[in-house]
């Protein structure tokens, strides 16, 4: 929640308990009582919606970045693997596309790591059943990936890795989006109250000026908004990569 709604929010509460201890003197106008149910419900959404926004996103930043390390270390040995194997064949295209060391993984950014991942997947499981089929084929014995100490499992656990970064991007994304969201909806839901209290609270209230002047001096303080002081941490944001730019769901899953 932002500073200025943290604020109208705080000044909505102490109203709600302005209201709410003088029950005795205004319940008597039925336009009051019909507003201030009003407001008292939208103040119970706003509350509810607060906790839900106010959820802690760093599980899902430490996850991302638990599931990237993971990812990057299971690279480098498979990607190793098909490079000497492309140098000694000479395939010039493979070789260019698999000089990954560990620097250039690490400060890859998301989607590029996704990206080097699903090519490193795809070729090691190409070049697994090329060999198979070959030493199926043949009596001699041939030099395939497997003689270079790639197996079965290191590119299964490539692509599970690659899948689990994946998902964890997704989950961070979606957490930013609902606290958005529930953003747009606390924005909305103060609006509503503002305009109860200017347009129906605060007029009906005058009636008390006179009679009750104490609760309507007291309920004029509460309508004041208490400023609280931030301070702004100023630093360097690096390039994220937005949900519209991540593999779908199915890509994910198969």
């Amino acid at each position: 929640m932002k500073s200025k709604q943290k604020n109208k929010l705080n000044m909505y509460n102490t109203v709600f308990g302005v209201m709410n201890d003088h029950k005795e003197i205004w319940t008597g106008v039925f336009q009051l009582k019909n507003v201030f149910k009003k407001f008292s419900e939208n103040l119970s959404r706003l509350t509810t919606l607060k906790t839900a926004q106010e959820i802690d996103l760093q599980p899902f930043l430490d996850d991302v970045s638990e599931k990237r390390e993971s990812l990057i270390v299971l690279i480098n040995p498979v990607a190793n693997i098909i490079l000497a194997y492309a140098n000694d064949y000479k395939k010039n295209e493979l070789i260019k596309k698999l000089k990954l060391s560990i620097n250039k993984l690490t400060k890859a950014n998301d989607l590029d790591l996704i990206e080097n991942s699903k090519i490193i997947y795809k070729v090691a499981k190409k070049l697994s059943k090329k060999s198979i089929k070959e030493t199926e084929k043949s009596d001699n014995k041939l030099v395939s990936i497997f003689d270079y100490g790639l197996n079965e499992k290191m590119t299964i656990d490539l692509n599970v890795a690659k899948k689990e970064f994946v998902k964890s991007l997704l989950a961070l994304h979606e957490a930013i989006q609902n606290k958005d969201l529930m953003g747009k909806q606390i924005n909305s839901i103060l609006k509503k109250n503002e305009r109860l209290l200017k347009n129906k609270i605060d007029l009906l209230l005058t009636i008390f000026a006179a009679s009750n002047p104490d609760f309507y001096k007291t309920y004029q303080e509460a309508r004041v908004i208490q400023k609280t002081e931030m301070v702004k941490i100023k630093g360097k944001k690096g390039k994220k990569a937005k949900k519209e730019e991540l593999p779908e769901n199915d890509e994910i899953t198969g």
